[in-house]
């Protein structure tokens, strides 16, 4: 954003496609790419068998959507829930969650977080066998 126009706009195919480190899904920077300064948003590619890791955020709450690709599996605490596309969840801070794709089929989701926090370092990585923080590498 700038004096001259106030607000944001990005192509989506200008923005750079990030994979995870080790591989697996891929996100783009929404809310960057645009100036955004009180939310994160990211758009997410997750292939057949992606999944983020369990987590919890610290001080964000995220609302989900899944855009294409349903049905897909999410994780929010200890029950797991089908999303199809066009349905939005809303995760409070604190509460366990995780997107798995246990289909055939790529699948496209938007996530919202706010307040920004330390951004997608706000994540909290758990075990999934026992819900304990796995502590973030130096």
């Amino acid at each position: 954003m700038s004096e001259e126009a106030p607000y944001g706009k990005a192509a989506i195919n200008d923005i750079e496609l990030r994979e995870r480190r080790g591989g697996g899904a891929g996100s783009r920077d929404i809310a960057g790419a645009v100036g955004a300064t009180e939310m994160a948003a990211r758009m997410w590619r997750f292939g057949p068998g992606d999944a983020m890791p369990l987590h919890r955020h610290g001080v964000q709450e995220e609302l989900y959507t899944l855009l294409s690709g349903g049905p897909q599996t999410m994780q929010i605490g200890l029950e797991e829930i089908e999303v199809e596309d066009g349905d939005w969840i809303c995760v409070p801070k604190d509460t366990p969650r995780r997107i798995m794709n246990q289909s055939d089929r790529d699948a496209a989701w938007l996530i919202v977080a706010a307040p920004v926090g330390s951004g997608i370092t706000d994540g909290i990585r758990l075990d999934p066998e026992t819900g304990e923080e796995i502590p973030r590498p130096s």
